[in-house]
């Protein structure tokens, strides 16, 4: 054999070793902390639409909750713990934890549901809602949630036409709503209708979330830069828990606000690991308490998980 053709050879078991290393890294099983407990709740698309999965990190058990043909979106889990909401096809519904009972509460016909959120006491979820064949979405209250029977009941919250309001969140006193009008978070009194921007500037801001505290926790982007803020239901005292390369679409602290279950969509960081996969797919994150990842909770080579939520 020839010293070019054995050169040759041994570049190419050099390629095959490292391909194997680096998919050896991205598949591999990284330990939890042990404190990081509770039912992870999150969409995956490994049936080909994304579906809703509860996998116990206690032991990596899963099991199904959803089984549309379309894609379930918007999981969110009420304040009990026991039900989560979810959007599929327009409509809204609701499913049981303990026995994966499913109820939709709007057909999609005279409303295009979506983005559902708790109100405290779980009697009530408000929703972005269109009109079908609309793009600009308005804030609607549904109530009651089990009417006997009947129709779930429907309250518009804001009317503003030609703005879009999007992603909302219902204080923990469910006196007023914080949501995202124009990249900026806006709240209103749901008594008087009085808004006002809690946000401005050149960052864009989406997903507020209350945590226990009642502070608001939100994410942000500056061109190449993103990140996690968290401020005063006033809007004022904000300060940010971290930021860097990373784009997290969506983020759920856990039941005893030590980590985050965050959405990871990209790095503008390479990583040579991630060029490896078929495609591009989202995975879930663990992350600390200030923003920093400590370990994938929810990831596979080919196929979407995200949307996590927390529940104990």
């Amino acid at each position: 054999m020839s010293l070019a053709r054995r050169a040759l050879l041994v570049l190419v078991a050099v390629v095959i070793v490292t391909i194997a290393g680096l998919y050896l890294r991205l598949t591999r099983e990284v330990p939890l902390p042990p404190d990081a407990r509770g039912t992870l709740l999150y969409l995956g698309d490994r049936g080909g639409a994304d579906t809703l999965y509860a996998r116990s990190l206690a032991d990596g058990s899963e099991r199904r909750l959803t089984y549309f043909t379309e894609p379930v979106r918007d999981p969110a889990l009420s304040p009990d713990g026991s039900r989560v909401a979810f959007s599929v096809g327009g409509r809204i519904g609701v499913v049981v934890l303990a026995t994966g009972d499913v109820r939709l509460l709007t057909f999609g016909i005279d409303y295009r549901d979506v983005q559902p959120a708790w109100r405290a006491d779980g009697q009530a979820l408000i929703v972005v809602a269109r009109r079908p064949g609309e793009t600009a979405g308005d804030l609607h209250l549904l109530s009651p949630l089990d009417p006997g029977g009947g129709r779930t009941g429907r309250t518009p919250v804001t009317l503003t036409r030609g703005l879009d309001e999007s992603q909302p969140a219902l204080s923990p006193d469910g006196r007023f709503v914080v949501f995202v009008r124009e990249d900026n978070l806006v709240r209103q009194e749901l008594d008087n209708g009085r808004t006002r921007r809690l946000t401005g500037g050149f960052r864009k801001t989406r997903q507020p979330l209350f945590l226990p505290g009642g502070r608001i926790l939100c994410l942000w982007a500056l061109e190449k830069a993103f990140g996690i803020d968290v401020m005063d239901a006033d809007g004022k005292n904000r300060s940010t828990l971290g930021q860097g390369t990373t784009y997290y679409r969506s983020v759920t602290p856990s039941p005893d606000g030590r980590f985050f279950a965050a959405t990871f969509t990209y790095d503008l960081r390479f990583h040579p690991a991630l060029a490896l996969r078929p495609k591009h797919v989202e995975e879930v994150h663990l992350l600390d308490a200030h923003g920093v990842f400590l370990a994938p909770l929810v990831r596979s080579f080919r196929d979407s998980n995200h949307s996590p939520q927390w529940a104990r």
